[in-house]
């Protein structure tokens, strides 16, 4: 029985490659087809293929948006205030002693504050985004 399955779909392998390298005129020959049959088909196969892409892409955009939204989840249930009381430093502090302990991303970069002073309500951001990322575990006892 398997040898017979195995052979058939050696045959449909054999007739497809025969298939596909033929020329318009043998296939209108051997299948006794107009080239408007032709055309036709191949119209509806490249509409098929076209609108199968477009699914494709229309999945990844809702995955990714799943994604994004995970993350954005993640990143609102940051609590940085109970983090800063559980640890009893300001979240300044807490970005000096990752810095020092080199545990701050190599890529880690802040924007250019122009001049500006550095506030501690954009460290507690930086610290929100810091634990959204992973880099800082708010369940990590030996920190």
């Amino acid at each position: 029985m398997m040898a017979n399955k195995e052979m058939n779909n050696l045959l449909d392998d054999i007739m497809i490659e025969k298939i596909a390298s033929a020329s318009v005129s043998e296939l209108m020959a051997e299948f006794n087809i107009t080239a408007d049959e032709i055309q036709t088909t191949q119209s509806q196969f490249l509409n098929s293929v076209k609108k199968h892409k477009q699914q494709l892409k229309k999945n990844r955009l809702k995955d990714a948006r799943a994604k994004l939204e995970l993350e954005k989840k993640k990143h609102d249930s940051v609590d940085v205030a109970a983090f800063l009381a559980k640890k009893g430093k300001d979240a300044k502090a807490i970005l000096i002693d990752l810095l020092k302990q080199r545990k701050l991303p190599e890529n880690l970069t802040v924007a250019h504050r122009e001049g500006k002073e550095f506030t501690d309500e954009d460290a507690n951001q930086i610290i929100a985004n810091l634990v959204a990322m992973g880099v800082i575990d708010v369940d990590d006892k030996g920190d």
